[in-house]
């Protein structure tokens, strides 16, 4: 790790938009959501216990694309607990950006002085826009940026998740393919086959159990497990990242990710009706790419 990334204790809403939200700045809120119940009380078992009924879907990262499958929770989190304790074996997939609070609201309550103030006022109704994670050690998201150029709000609930970032401008060095994902694999990067990488704007960051981290849009992100981890983010795009969302036409983005990125500068722009807006964006939050 050549460059740093800033951290902090607590920091306010006006000074997180003014020095890292506006900047396009990541950073890191040590224990920032510690004192949650969710924090204190999640875990594989929580889950199975309390929701094991809930089907969700599953994703395992492969060189020719992604594999979905479905469990229960129950299942799924017994899958991993015999995972934890096992040395044989091979690793349960992923649940990977699944909309828990929709499918279970009882686990907003769990959520105490979620920082909302540091989101633009659409987006009051955080929960609503929320993506949730589970897996056992070792599981992987190869390196990709948000698929919508969203800003990344991310908590880190209990576990350990290593973040390798790298600006947005590194993308045009890392073998971009199918629009956010990239053929690097900065763990051990092919110097021969990426010469122009640049490796010393490469930033690594362990995010523990209690702590938030902001990534801002278009940051490349590569995230390994380092133990069993539940986190949970919130995609959010201001103004400046809506527009840059809808223009990333002439980049290559998708039509579909950019007709998401439409409906959400009409919201920021007209202040659209939350429930109107939802009944056409809702399909992003169970979007696979």
């Amino acid at each position: 790790m050549s460059s740093l990334i800033d951290v902090v204790t607590d920091i306010s809403a006006v000074d997180f938009k003014k020095n890292y939200l506006e900047v396009r700045k990541p950073l890191l809120v040590k224990g920032g959501c510690s004192q949650w119940s969710a924090t204190k009380n999640w875990s594989p078992h929580f889950f199975g216990s309390h929701f094991g009924s809930t089907k969700i879907p599953l994703k395992t990262f492969t060189p020719n694309g992604i594999l979905k499958q479905q469990k229960s929770l129950k299942e799924y989190c017994d899958e991993i607990q015999e995972f934890e304790s096992s040395t044989v074996g091979s690793r349960p997939p992923y649940c990977h950006d699944i909309p828990i609070f929709s499918m279970e609201p009882r686990l907003i309550k769990d959520i105490e002085n979620f920082p909302v103030d540091f989101l633009p006022s659409a987006y009051k109704r955080w929960w609503a826009y929320c993506q949730f994670f589970l897996g056992p050690a070792g599981s992987v998201t190869p390196l990709h940026f948000d698929c919508l150029l969203t800003n990344n709000l991310f908590f880190q609930i209990s576990g350990t998740k290593r973040f390798t970032l790298m600006p947005p401008e590194s993308a045009d060095h890392c073998g971009q393919y199918n629009w956010r994902w990239f053929k690097l694999d900065p763990e051990n990067p092919a110097l021969d086959s990426f010469p122009n990488y640049l490796q010393n704007r490469t930033m690594t960051v362990d995010v523990e159990g209690g702590d938030i981290l902001f990534m801002p849009s278009g940051m490349l992100h590569h995230v390994r497990s380092m133990s069993t981890c539940i986190s949970f983010n919130i995609d959010f795009h201001d103004l400046k990242s809506a527009l840059n969302g809808v223009l990333a036409l002439n980049k290559g983005i998708p039509k579909k990710n950019a007709y998401y990125n439409a409906l959400v500068l009409c919201r920021l722009a007209t202040k659209l009706p939350e429930c109107i807006f939802l009944k056409f964006y809702k399909s992003y939050l169970n979007y696979v790419s």
